[in-house]
């Protein structure tokens, strides 16, 4: 309904609250099925490296996030007990870059210097960062500039005055993604955000579709 009232097409979705999911494998398979069948629904499965032989290997995580549609995965090291070191999470983070799933790394559990480090370690990877707020503009831009496979998505409470703007005015719209942040947050707030921002038309349709359409096809 949310999707219909704003006229959009398509959304990323996953499961939520992420303190009440704890079984990665059955959450991710009711995710699916919740998916299947609205083509507007777009799986955002959660992927955990199998560094304790006690999930399903990393490679076939990712396969069955392809074979089930999965626009993007997404991590949550802290809450399952590992951290991004190499010597824990590049088996994971190498099977994401060889299909070049995009991974979604929202702020409260993945900082800007995790995601600094994984952007320099998997050039090939992209990675999606979200929930940002107005003060970390000054972080935000220079991690744009450097890592090119790095995108943020505008929705949520990254709400910054004029400041898609300045993005566009010095890298170009192609790091830039359309988000909302829903149910945590007002979906209207973000559409209203591009839309009634001065950027082009052209502009515009590459953030609200274009970007992430993009990432998709390169899976």
């Amino acid at each position: 309904m949310e999707l219909r009232r704003l006229r959009i097409a398509g959304a990323l979705v996953r499961n939520t609250h992420e303190s009440a999911t704890v079984d990665m494998p059955f959450d991710n398979a009711n995710l699916y099925r919740w998916c299947k069948g609205h083509a507007q629904l777009v799986p955002c499965p959660l992927v955990i490296p199998n560094s304790g032989r006690d999930l399903t290997p990393e490679d076939r995580q990712v396969d069955d996030a392809i074979r089930h549609g999965a626009g993007a995965v997404w991590i949550r090291p802290g809450n399952d007990s590992w951290i991004l070191a190499d010597w824990v999470a590049d088996p994971l983070f190498n099977a994401l870059q060889v299909r070049r799933m995009p991974v979604l790394c929202l702020g409260r559990l993945v900082n800007i210097e995790q995601i600094a480090n994984l952007a320099r370690r998997f050039p090939d990877l992209p990675l999606i960062m979200a929930e940002w707020d107005y003060r970390s503009q000054r972080i935000i831009l220079p991690l744009l500039r450097t890592f090119k496979n790095v995108s943020l998505s505008i929705g949520n409470n990254y709400i910054v005055h004029r400041g898609i703007e300045q993005i566009v005015k010095e890298l170009g719209p192609k790091q830039l993604i359309f988000g909302t942040g829903f149910p945590e947050s007002e979906a209207m707030t973000a559409v209203t955000y591009l839309m009634y921002s001065e950027l082009t038309p052209a502009h515009k349709q590459m953030i609200g579709h274009g970007n992430f359409a993009r990432l998709r096809e390169c899976i």
